[in-house]
């Protein structure tokens, strides 16, 4: 709790040192994402040449994780642990720089947009592929009348499926969704059925086994903010089958693996309740009225952290890790900005 109090009244203090202007905090953001992208392709050049020091930017002080594995397999993720981790910090960026591709606002320009997008897709990452198709899906929602037109929506629905079953033959991926559906489908689940599947999976399946079982016990207001790691010790033995995996591997014993996971382990279905409520009630929609660069503007800073707080609660459960407390306060302010000027009209 003192973490997030820190957290909160330093990104306040952040915003507040931008005199609370969003629009330049995102230029500044999508440099910072620009610059991580470039690096990405330095990364490229260090494997085909084996630069070694061109991969790896650990010796400057960056935790690059798995690097040296991951991009000779052609998964690179610039100076972020590992490949989840760079899809989250892309994610807002990725879907300012699909707005400009559908012509939305002019926060970045198409050159930019572009490298981006195509640096983001490197990552291989389930997580932000599936980012990547829920900004698609906003912006054609949003901008157009597709549900007033249904060969529109015929022609939306027929590139959403084969995007999906594009982006599901990817190995990576394809791997991961194998994994979780056979394990998560199978009702007699062994040692040897768990070994058998990545650490990815098994990350996902032990702390949802844990989440079931502690939230059966505190359903309404959970055990408390704080608390998940008390409740991960205390099931883990009783989900899990004697495995090394378990002995060794205490997978998002901090994070649950999920925003999901840990709201409703450490809030309860009240504060789960409560937190779809806050998002959702402030997540501005679009509208042909919004006309303005500014109000632009301000839906595309919005929806774009809509994409990541719903990126989070599926996967990735700190609750300050990555600047997230920092993108909640930009989104509650970008919703209170664009009510003001529409008040004014």
């Amino acid at each position: 709790m003192a973490l997030i109090s820190i957290t909160l009244v330093f990104s306040y203090l952040f915003i507040n040192s931008y005199d609370f202007d969003l629009k330049k905090i995102f230029k500044d953001y999508i440099d910072i994402i620009f610059f991580a992208s470039v690096m990405v392709v330095v990364q490229i050049i260090g494997v085909v040449f084996n630069l070694n020091f061109l991969i790896d930017f650990s010796y400057l002080g960056f935790d690059t994780g798995g690097i040296v594995l991951n991009a000779p397999r052609g998964r690179f993720h610039s100076w972020f642990y590992e490949p989840s981790f760079m899809a989250y910090a892309f994610a807002p960026i990725v879907f300012v720089s699909l707005c400009k591709l559908f012509r939305i606002g002019n926060l970045i320009s198409k050159e930019k947009a572009l490298f981006i997008i195509i640096i983001s897709l490197m990552t291989q990452s389930s997580i932000g592929f599936l980012g990547f198709l829920l900004s698609i899906s906003i912006i054609g929602f949003s901008k157009f009348p597709i549900l007033k037109r249904p060969v529109i929506l015929f022609v939306v629905a027929f590139c959403f499926i084969l995007g999906s079953i594009l982006i599901y033959r990817i190995p990576p991926v394809k791997l991961r969704v194998d994994h979780t559906i056979a394990l998560f489908l199978n009702e007699n689940v062994t040692a040897d059925d768990i070994v058998k599947t990545n650490l990815s999976t098994y990350a996902l399946y032990s702390n949802y086994e844990i989440t079931k079982m502690a939230f059966n016990k505190n359903p309404v207001f959970g055990t408390g903010i704080g608390t998940y790691e008390l409740n991960y010790d205390t099931y883990l033995n009783k989900v899990i089958p004697d495995i090394t995996w378990r002995k060794f591997h205490k997978l998002n014993r901090q994070d649950a693996n999920s925003l999901f996971f840990r709201i409703l382990v450490e809030m309860g279905l009240f504060g789960l309740l409560f937190y779809l409520y806050f998002v959702l009630s402030r997540k501005l929609k679009y509208s042909s009225t919004i006309k303005t660069d500014s109000e632009q503007s301000l839906w595309i800073i919005n929806n774009g952290v809509f994409v990541l707080i719903f990126l989070r609660l599926i996967r990735q459960g700190h609750y300050t890790m990555l600047g997230f407390i920092l993108l909640i306060l930009i989104y509650l302010i970008s919703f209170k900005q664009a009510k003001a000027i529409k008040a004014t009209k």
